[in-house]
């Protein structure tokens, strides 16, 4: 369909179709939206369901979530996680994807399809393997083996990510660049390094994200309150406050925003990674 074979469709087509993504983009938010509401409502208003509105409009909850459960602990124990776990994944599948991409080797096509084979084991079932590989390292119930864990998790989505985004860009500024005189790494950090900000920025959120809203193996390999990451820490409101549902909606509305926060941030960047590849 040619540009020109678009623009001659009638009005009430275009009216269709984005009265319909409109529908969908309100039933994807609509929990959303509840949630965040619900955080300046009362338990009792919850519990009815009267009304979309909070009336009256209390901050109790906010007051809850930081006197109770301290969650500003919880979250600086997340973004501990997340910022060095992502930083983690990024340097070494950047480390590993950049030769993979260039550089023809025996046994190059070989690693590439373990790395990504990655991908297809289900998490469930590393379960137990890690647990022990953990537990044998001494890493076991402490924020360090946590960063570790979480850059060896999120290391096969990075890397295939980056070396199709590698594959896909022109290998001239590199040619150049050892033509005067530029080494391997420089060459890798300073001219190649640059042009990867849209995948770099793409996998960063993806990994950030996921790290952000991980539960299963934080429920598995930390132990003490005080290593906890958000999601322990929400999912335990219930058990030790009852009936506060207040403090646990406030909670899970101020665990949304940072993933919410850091995708507006950089989705120019996103947008531009996730589009890259068709546009070369």
């Amino acid at each position: 369909m040619t540009a020109a074979t678009a623009t001659r469709r009638p009005l009430w087509t275009w009216t269709l179709v984005y009265a319909f993504l409109a529908a969908v983009a309100l039933l994807a938010l609509a929990p959303t939206a509840w949630v965040m509401l619900s955080s300046f409502k009362t338990g009792n208003q919850i519990f009815t369901g009267e009304g979309l509105w909070p009336d009256p409009f209390t901050l109790q909850g906010f007051t809850d979530v930081f006197t109770q459960i301290h969650l500003h602990r919880y979250v600086l124990n997340t973004l501990i996680y997340a910022v060095f776990g992502t930083l983690g994944a990024l340097t070494a599948a950047y480390l590993a994807a950049y030769p993979l991409a260039r550089y023809a080797f025996a046994g190059r096509n070989a690693v590439v399809a373990l790395f990504s084979l990655a991908l297809a084991l289900p998490l469930v079932g590393l379960a137990t393997p890690v647990f022990f590989v953990v537990r044998e390292l001494g890493l076991f119930d402490s924020r360090i083996g946590m960063v570790v864990f979480y850059a060896a998790l999120q290391f096969p989505f990075t890397f295939v990510v980056l070396r199709a985004f590698l594959v896909s860009t022109p290998p001239e500024l590199e040619e150049a660049a050892m033509m005067d005189g530029a080494g391997y790494f420089t060459t890798m950090f300073r001219v190649v390094l640059p042009l990867t900000r849209p995948a770099l920025a793409t996998v960063s959120v993806v990994a950030f994200v996921n790290i952000w809203n991980e539960f299963f193996f934080a429920n598995l390999l930390l132990v003490s309150q005080e290593n906890q990451n958000v999601q322990l820490a929400l999912a335990g409101f219930k058990s030790q406050f009852g009936f506060n549902v207040t403090g646990a909606v406030t909670g899970a509305t101020l665990v949304m925003l940072v993933p919410v926060v850091l995708f507006l941030a950089l989705q120019r960047h996103v947008i531009a990674g996730l589009t890259a590849g068709a546009v070369k």
